[in-house]
């Protein structure tokens, strides 16, 4: 299937993608021990072609490959890397059987979904190595004959960004659907709202943007509906049928009926949904009795609002009515900050991103000076670590083209290039890497020289805009740069004045680099305020500025007053405690002194566990209640640790010092480890010993180190409906060798009444483990 006969298809009628495979083939008691499904494939392909043949006999469209889990890194965690190949490969060919059931033509999408471990900073993969996984994943499934390809259940921005970078770069002529997975307040776990979500992927080669998984189909319905009013891409959703129960054989089984899975389903439809399916729990049944009930409807129309903003994971910043980006992390006229990027000391360029980000900052400019002395690891470690302090989204100011190209690949949102002459090459190269990246482009209105007058800068800016339009950039994708020259060079500044209005006339954004105006003069700080004033009055849309001068940002502020261009940001609400704060910051250094001053009235414990854990306890809360995200988390977690090693060294019984030690493992079989991290993170916070034994691990292995190590609590792990009975089987060998220690189970696959089934204690989140914990602990 081309990409053309894939609109074509979908612009006729609402189609139909198949149910679970997971939860599936573990009702049917086909899954044994840890073995992925996947395997399937190759030792029993036949179990797999009952089910995809029960699918299209449904009448979907629309049949995924059997390859959820198929990438070389989950089987090789798992011990089945050697079958790579041919799980993939017979995974296509088992699918294209079961579609010769059908009497009309179906499709078959390869589907590829997460590694399961996170990428830097959040987690400890590169991102190189990622993109490699899924390209090699990627090249099996389309030369192996699939229709298409589809992302789907990712919850990390930069991991589905990646995945889509290798499908686009094995092929560019195959249609592409891509899907998150979404809490119910439409943050995803790593901090990625569905708005930051969709404002990437409409600017990125992709044919339909998605929802999937989680989510019950009436808790669902919400997020459908902001995915139908922003999304400038086909859209599609997959709910999950309801949450997974016990049956009395030992089975999962999901109460959600068809009838009442498909009353939502129609929901969607209405809201305009191009393509809808299920996930978890959903099988035939379900997409039997939806595929009849709607029909072959045409899809709705639906009214699109612009979503035009800057972002990275976890900010979001309108582009209008006015930009406020900060200028300081710029080594070009630094000789120290320079030389300190050079060897990776990325130190004081964090401390710039925090400055600005209090000075009132929405973006920042990143200019790391000489680039002819760097190196492309320098651009992507620079990304990373503003992503890892969880900093403003950037304006790449990097003139090496691969350099650049090295920052956009690591970059977790949708950036600004700054910036790019009207000139026919550079232009080129730069709308290829926002085709490819997403973004925001700057355009200097000039070619090889600078024009002296208005006129030629007009003209040559409105023509680069409109050769950028027809090249598939849209004008709310554009900022021109109207060139400020010194002023202290007797330079006319009604030049610049002049082009912003012819510009603004045009509807054409402007942006200027304020500081340009004062070089080399006395006051500059007035002058810049000054001319700020007069550029806004004649129609500036943002400025590339200093926020530490404070007159400036006065004029500012009353100038969008006058002009009505207050702006919006969505960011994280202001914390009360100062320490908190601190730590949120990843300043550690202020953060310790802090704690430090109360050892002059506070014993060492006293300073632990009544400074440093209530604030690791406001944090905790914070992220209980959506306000901060998991960047934010860990990066407060890694700030506290050496504080609180410091403080226990001052101890004589070390143990003293913490409430309680629980033991944490991802059972047997699920090498997914993300849920636990954060659990282990806010225990971590709130004053807990926390020991981690790792992912897949078996229940005599937990029994062998609970005896070892005698915490005081167990903590389970189960992502995937296919292992979440090993937490059961958990509590059992715990339960028969005379341990009595409280086991608490959590994971997308837990719920309440599973754990009473299991006979362990359940924890819908990390803050619930955390407040359970202390409950537990407080009764011995």
């Amino acid at each position: 299937m081309t990409r053309s006969e894939f609109h074509v298809l979908i612009s006729e009628r609402v189609l139909f993608l198949d149910g679970a495979y997971g939860t599936e083939f573990f009702k049917r008691g086909y899954i044994k021990g840890k073995e992925p499904i996947e395997i399937l494939n190759v030792k029993a392909p036949e179990k797999v072609l009952e089910l995809q043949s029960e699918y299209v006999k449904a009448g979907v469209d629309f049949l995924l490959t059997n390859t959820f889990s198929g990438n070389r890194h989950k089987l090789k965690k798992l011990g089945y890397e050697n079958y790579f190949e041919q799980i993939n490969s017979e995974a296509v060919r088992i699918a294209k059987e079961a579609a010769k059931h059908s009497e009309k033509k179906v499709y078959i999408l390869g589907d590829m979904s997460s590694v399961g471990e996170m990428i830097q900073p959040i987690g400890d993969l590169d991102s190189k190595y990622v993109y490699n996984i899924f390209k090699e994943q990627a090249k099996v499934l389309i030369e192996s004959g699939v229709d298409g390809i589809i992302i789907e259940t990712m919850s990390d921005l930069k991991e589905l960004k990646l995945a889509y970078l290798a499908v686009r770069d094995v092929s560019e002529d195959i249609p592409l659907l891509v899907s998150m997975t979404f809490e119910e307040n439409s943050v995803a776990v790593t901090g990625t709202s569905l708005e930051v979500y969709v404002s990437l992927f409409n600017d990125l080669d992709v044919d339909a943007i998605g929802i999937n998984c989680t989510l019950t189909p009436d808790k669902m319905v919400p997020l459908v509906k902001k995915l139908s009013i922003f999304s400038k891409k086909p859209i599609f959703a997959e709910p999950n049928a309801g949450k997974p129960t016990l049956s009395a054989d030992g089975r999962l089984i999901y109460k959600t009926t068809p009838e009442e899975f498909t009353v939502y389903i129609e929901d969607y439809v209405e809201l305009g949904a191009n393509i809808v399916g299920g996930c978890c729990g959903t099988g035939p049944d379900h997409i039997r009795y939806m595929t009849k009930l709607i029909g072959e409807r045409k899809p709705k129309a639906r009214k699109i609002e612009e979503l035009n903003v800057i972002t990275n994971r976890t900010y979001m910043v309108e582009v209008s009515p006015f930009l406020v980006i900060g200028e300081r992390i710029n080594a070009a006229a630094k000789k120290k900050l320079h030389a300190q990027i050079k060897e990776f000391n990325f130190e004081n360029v964090l401390k710039l991103a925090k400055d600005q980000e209090k000075e009132g900052a929405q973006v920042l400019d990143v200019n790391l000076g000489l680039e002819s002395v760097l190196s492309d690891e320098h651009f992507r470690r620079i990304i990373v670590e503003l992503d890892r302090i969880v900093s403003l989204p950037l304006s790449l100011d990097i003139q090496f083209n691969e350099y650049l190209e090295a920052a956009l690949f690591e970059y977790p949102g949708r950036a600004i290039i700054n910036s790019s002459k009207a000139i026919k090459e550079d232009l080129d190269a730069k709308i290829n890497m926002l085709k490819r990246y997403g973004g925001i482009l700057i355009i200097l209105a000039m070619g090889k020289e600078i024009p002296n007058s208005p006129e030629e800068r007009y003209k040559i800016a409105k023509d680069a805009v409109e050769y950028a339009e027809k090249n598939g950039i849209e004008r709310s994708r554009i900022f021109v740069d109207p060139l400020v020259l010194p002023l202290g060079a007797n330079q006319d500044y009604n030049v610049t004045l002049e082009t912003i209005k012819l510009l603004n006339k045009e509807g054409i954004k402007t942006s200027i680099g304020l500081s340009n105006f004062s070089f080399g003069m006395p006051n500059r700080e007035q002058l810049n305020a000054s001319f700020l004033a007069l550029a806004m009055h004649y129609g500036l849309s943002g400025a590339i500025l200093n926020t530490s001068e404070v007159t400036t940002v006065n004029i500012l502020s009353g100038m969008k007053k006058i002009l009505k261009k207050e702006s919006t940001n969505a960011s994280v609400d202001d914390v009360d405690n100062d320490l908190a704060k601190l730590l949120l910051a990843g300043d550690g250094v202020n953060a310790e002194k802090q704690v430090m001053a109360y050892l002059d009235s506070m014993k060492p414990i006293e300073v632990a566990q009544n400074v440093l854990t209530k604030s690791m306890e406001v944090i905790g809360n914070l992220y209980a209640q959506n306000k901060i995200f998991l960047p934010h988390l860990i990066l407060a977690a890694e700030t506290v640790k050496p504080i609180f090693n410091k403080l226990l060294s001052m101890i004589e019984e070390k143990d003293s010092a913490k409430l309680g030690r629980v033991l944490l493992a991802t059972v047997e079989g699920d090498i997914h480890d993300i849920g636990k991290k954060i659990v282990a993170t806010v225990l971590e916070s709130a004053g807990f010993e926390v020991i981690d034994i790792g992912k897949d691990v078996p229940a005599k292995v937990i029994l062998e180190k609970v005896k070892e190590l005698n915490p005081d609590i167990v903590g389970l792990s189960a992502m995937m409906t296919t292992t979440v009975v090993q937490v059961g089987e958990v509590v059992k060998t715990l339960r028969n060798n005379g341990v009595t220690v409280p086991v608490i189970a959590g994971g997308a696959s837990m719920n309440e009444e599973l754990a009473k089934r299991f006979g362990s204690l359940y924890a819908k989140d990390a803050q619930q483990a955390v407040e359970m914990c202390k409950e537990l602990v407080s009764k011995t």
